[in-house]
């Protein structure tokens, strides 16, 4: 038996529909875009916008939370320079993420470096492969955090120019301070769902 094992899922479906609730009201102001996944033991919703365009590329801002079937919650708010070839067959960002999580009366703060990596060339006819990974070192963890490292490989498919969906494997693992094994808040399999506007 798991002993992180927790059955509030009343808990965990009042945060789902506090979440849909956020995001409906994030397209008022004009969201680029909103991201779903669904996990072997988790949910994610991620929204973006666009802060300014730049020569070298576009700053996006990124706010997101996951909760997972233990009852953890994982927040974080990302700010990405997100570069996109001239015929749109590869997409790269990269910048940095500040995240928060409070598990088992501990709380972790990290600020993490990291990208993704989109390729997606149109003689694939919609299919891509993307890649992402986000760490944060020791100098950057607070409070109770120690390490973290998060990742994910995914094959991709535009449904229309707006919708993409996504198969793949993601990770994401953290390290408290006074335990000695690592925490995977999530590890396997995922679906997701990308919304531009």
């Amino acid at each position: 038996m798991n002993k992180y094992k927790n059955n509030k899922d009343g808990g965990i479906f009042k945060t789902i529909a506090v979440i849909f609730l956020l995001l409906i009201s994030c397209t008022a102001i004009q969201a680029e875009g909103i991201q779903a996944i669904l996990g072997k033991d988790s949910v994610r919703f991620t929204y973006n916008t666009e802060a300014w365009g730049q020569e070298i590329g576009n700053l996006d801002v990124e706010a997101g939370v996951l909760v997972t079937g233990q009852d953890y919650t994982l927040l974080h708010l990302g700010a990405l320079v997100q570069h996109q070839s001239i015929d749109s067959s590869l997409r790269l960002s990269i910048g940095g993420r500040a995240y928060y999580s409070s598990i088992a009366n501990k709380n972790a703060v990290l600020l993490a470096l990291g990208g993704s990596l989109l390729l997606s060339p149109s003689s694939w006819s919609g299919i891509g492969l993307g890649i992402s990974y986000f760490t944060a070192p020791s100098m950057t963890n607070f409070v109770d955090a120690e390490s973290f490292i998060e990742y994910s490989f995914s094959i991709n498919y535009q449904i229309t120019p707006q919708a993409n969906l996504a198969l793949g494997f993601q990770s994401i693992s953290i390290d408290l301070a006074g335990e000695y094994l690592t925490r995977d808040l999530e590890k396997g399999s995922f679906l997701g769902l990308q919304v531009e506007f």
